[in-house]
């Protein structure tokens, strides 16, 4: 899938559509997105505060998975600045996504941005960083062009146990930016002295004190975050033909629990999200529903409405067939 025909099927995508929806559909969040962004990191806060107040190992797992919900929110609202979907003004997406979403994540706005975009244009090709053929930063499957895993739950564990794409997780892009995000993290550190309680005894490194909130933070991204990360990408594109955007990418279900944590704020409708990139996430269910009914072309691609129930389930699908046949490395 070279990069002309991803920009000629998008072309021709927008086209089908009548100019004024489009206008509907593209206009940023605007400041909707900031209770978004305080939502997120307060159960992020929540979290934290439920383990140092009353710590036990059902409260440490209860405040992680807690941190962890807010850090997929702040990563979702992240992706929207990426595409400048937050504010109209590009000067406001970037400062947002510098002060409140890249850090988190152990990246800077324009970091994000560069390798987010390359994954659009480059979608399903060897320029893909997320999920190209042979690419030293995509999943390990496509890295190592192994496709014998046709289940999710035989994917997810095997691309999931890779130490290199977890230790690019924990790094992120800090050695691009190791002043910036230093200072970012010093700051916050010293800011969440304040949330611990005075009785905290295991904030204390010898003589020193540390920041509980960030020893959590980070555990959780390491932990959890991380595994719906690997998760996340996999459902999105991984075990589907790489013919075309239709083709290679996937809409989750919509209005359930588990998709409300895997993928908050709306971020299940990837397959409308790789189509119009200029539409914010809290949009794209409107457009969805539109077009499931004026677009055929776009409601016969891969939508899943459960994850487990009945037969055209996510989780139930057969990976790495194509035309009946099974994947093998070319």
């Amino acid at each position: 899938m070279p990069a002309e025909s991803v920009h000629a099927e998008l072309k021709n995508f927008r086209a089908s559509i009548p100019p004024e929806m489009l206008r509907k559909w593209e206009s940023p969040t605007g400041a909707k997105c900031l209770l978004k962004l305080m939502k997120d990191w307060g159960m992020i806060v929540a979290g934290h505060q439920l383990f140092v107040r009353q710590p036990s190992p059902a409260t440490l797992l209860a405040g992680l998975l807690l941190m962890s919900w807010g850090q997929r929110g702040l990563s979702t609202l992240a992706h929207d600045s990426i595409h400048m979907n937050l504010f109209k003004n590009k000067k406001l997406n970037h400062l947002v996504a510098n002060l409140a979403l890249a850090p988190p994540a152990m990246s800077t706005a324009n970091q994000q941005r560069n390798s987010h975009n390359a994954h659009h244009w480059y979608l399903g090709t060897a320029e893909d960083p997320d999920h190209g053929d042979g690419n030293d930063t995509s999943l390990r499957h496509y890295r190592n062009g192994v496709y014998e895993h046709q289940s999710f739950p035989s994917l997810v564990v095997y691309d999931m146990l890779d130490f290199k794409l977890f230790r690019q997780h924990v790094i992120g892009s800090f050695f691009d930016a190791p002043l910036f995000l230093t200072v970012w993290w010093a700051t916050v550190s010293f800011l969440t002295l304040y949330l611990q309680p005075a009785n905290s005894n295991w904030t204390f490194a010898g003589s020193s004190r540390i920041s509980s909130f960030v020893v959590l933070f980070h555990l959780s991204r390491c932990t959890f975050t991380y595994a719906f990360y690997v998760l996340r990408e996999i459902v999105d594109h991984s075990g589907l033909p790489q013919d075309s955007v239709l083709a290679f990418t996937r809409s989750s279900p919509a209005n359930n629990w588990f998709q409300r944590f895997l993928q908050p704020h709306d971020d299940n409708y990837h397959l409308l999200h790789h189509l119009l990139p200029r539409v914010p996430m809290s949009k794209l269910r409107e457009a969805d529903d539109w077009l499931m009914q004026h677009n055929a072309e776009y409601a016969e691609a891969n939508h899943y409405d459960t994850y487990l129930d009945g037969k055209n389930a996510l989780f139930k699908q057969i990976l790495h067939v194509q035309d009946g046949k099974k994947r093998v490395v070319e």
